[in-house]
């Protein structure tokens, strides 16, 4: 829709230029083209919206106009990005159909800019890091697994990784911390102190150990696990739909570079996360420390394996 929008204002003048999203939007949210002609969107509400954040990849601009009214602006600076920012755009359209009366759209505006922060910290080529890919080819695995136990509305709800949660998955079994690593590989990194630090319900660590394989082999690639998730859950729109917004908050959009590389499975380590798991906890550290990562030696981490699955 936005996209469409856009391509109407091309070539207007004089800059910027703004289109209402719909005449039956209840904010006032513009497709906009800037001073610069860069795609973007356009806020106008009664009260500021209050700090204005920095990205990378997206310019924001806020400013009180001479009708006392607040312009909250966000412009694509990298238009590489354009895609995976079209479809933030839309989302933050979409999701403003179903703001209460009161909403103030500058406020609504950075609040959902704010969840993509994985997007807006991509480098200039737009791709993740070859550690992300990794990361979420984890992630979807366990996913797939979910799904099988608990199906695709409640599976996919319970996949946190792609919001910041301190754990990847909350399921009806538990909470689940996702790490893949490749073959070799003889230690795992905690992130933060909250990862492993829970104490008022259950906690698996999940191992994903990955190898490169040649293609047709039983592996996969980033883009053809995804595709292999969006096959399991087409058939809920409520499911698909999450799950399509969870990839976009992870920063993954279809692109050929994440169909390169192909890695088969070899094993998934399950491990309790009990009392005597070695870990650092909150509550057990000086108060001056604010926040810790720390690193784990596999081979330590024997006692605690289980068969337990999600």
């Amino acid at each position: 829709m936005i996209e469409s929008q856009w391509a109407e204002l091309a070539g207007a003048l004089p800059l910027p230029v703004h289109r209402r999203v719909s005449p039956h939007h209840p904010l006032d949210l513009f497709a906009q083209l800037d001073f610069q002609e860069r795609v973007g969107l356009l806020a106008i509400c009664e009260e500021s919206p209050g700090t204005v954040p920095t990205y990378a990849a997206v310019d924001v601009s806020v400013g009180l106009r001479e009708d006392g009214k607040w312009a909250t602006s966000i412009s694509l600076k990298q238009p590489i990005l354009r895609p995976m920012f079209a479809a933030m755009c839309n989302e933050i359209v979409q999701e403003g159909m179903k703001a209460k009366a009161g909403t103030q759209a500058g406020g609504f505006v950075l609040q959902l800019l704010a969840r993509w922060q994985r997007l807006l910290a991509l480098g200039p080529d737009g791709l993740l890091s070859a550690e992300a890919q990794l990361g979420l080819l984890g992630e979807l695995t366990v996913l797939s697994k979910a799904i099988d136990r608990f199906g695709p509305q409640k599976a996919v709800a319970g996949w946190l990784g792609p919001l910041d949660a301190p754990q990847d998955f909350l399921l009806p079994s538990g909470f689940l911390e996702v790490k893949a690593i490749r073959n070799g590989s003889t230690e795992i990194r905690i992130s933060s102190l909250e990862q492993l630090d829970i104490s008022s319900a259950a906690l698996t660590l999940a191992i994903c150990e990955f190898a490169p394989c040649s293609a047709g082999t039983g592996g996969h690639s980033l883009a053809s696990l995804v595709s292999v998730v969006r096959e399991r859950v087409v058939d809920q729109v409520e499911a698909a739909d999450s799950f399509e917004g969870l990839l976009r908050q992870a920063g993954f959009t279809d692109r050929t570079e994440y169909a390169q590389e192909e890695l088969r499975l070899l094993r998934t380590r399950w491990l309790s996360v009990t009392a005597e798991f070695p870990r650092l906890q909150r509550s057990r550290l000086p108060k001056a420390v604010s926040d810790g990562k720390y690193r784990l030696l596999l081979d330590s981490l024997e006692p605690f394996e289980t068969s337990w699955e999600p």
